[in-house]
């Protein structure tokens, strides 16, 4: 999640729990960090590199919107934070253009390439294996003359497939509980039943078996 009217331009990310090993069932980790360190807080009239780690939670805590009078008592007693300056990392999250970055092979190279994080591809979003991994095989491949494509990229925006399969992880496989009353429920699975739609929705478990013709035509293909 991301503060779009922070100072800092702060996000921060809370993984599945927990996130390590021996945590204790009575905590949970959150990674936070800001782009803009330079610049003074919203409530920690501070940079953030000049923060302690206490300073970081009050202004985290200020926009999560907790009530400001209790954000002191909190920070200091009800989590620890330990501040880290990692350039590198936020570097794949600054702002870029066209030539900031050298092409994997540059053009006229017959004899060396750039591969990594920090080299120009195409179709992929760094701060991936994938980017890594393509960026020696663009190398490889263009430097040996090799006729064999490069994977595509994993589907994880674009391919609805994987989306509805990531909301139903995030759900730990439970179904949609839809809104409105039952008679609207009902209706609106008789309506997606028969669809690319709501067979898309059963498949992932996000919704019921629509029908006993569907169900029958599930446990044939079952079958076969």
């Amino acid at each position: 999640m991301t503060a779009r009217d922070s100072s800092w331009l702060m996000s921060w990310t809370v993984n599945r729990q927990p996130h390590f090993k021996q945590q204790s069932p009575d905590e949970i980790v959150v990674w936070v960090y800001g782009l803009f360190v330079e610049t003074p807080g919203d409530y920690v009239k501070k940079a953030l590199q000049d923060c302690t780690g206490e300073e970081i939670t009050q202004e985290w805590l200020y926009h999560l919107g907790i009530p400001v009078e209790d954000i002191p008592t909190l920070a200091a007693e009800a989590a620890t934070c330990v501040p880290v300056m990692m350039p590198y990392v936020t570097s794949f999250f600054m702002p870029r253009r066209a030539g900031d970055r050298p092409d994997v092979v540059p053009e006229g190279s017959v004899n060396f390439a750039f591969i990594g994080q920090f080299a120009e591809t195409t179709r992929d979003t760094i701060f991936t294996t994938e980017y890594s991994v393509r960026t020696g095989m663009e190398a490889a491949y263009q430097l040996l003359d090799v006729e064999r494509g490069v994977p595509e990229v994993f589907g994880s925006t674009y391919d609805v497939r994987k989306l509805l399969a990531a909301t139903s992880r995030l759900r730990d496989g439970e179904e949609v509980d839809l809104p409105g009353p039952k008679f609207l429920r009902e209706r609106l699975l008789r309506r997606l039943d028969g669809t690319q739609i709501g067979e898309l929705l059963t498949d992932f478990g996000l919704i019921p078996e629509t029908s006993a013709a569907t169900r029958r035509a599930r446990a044939d293909d079952a079958v076969e």
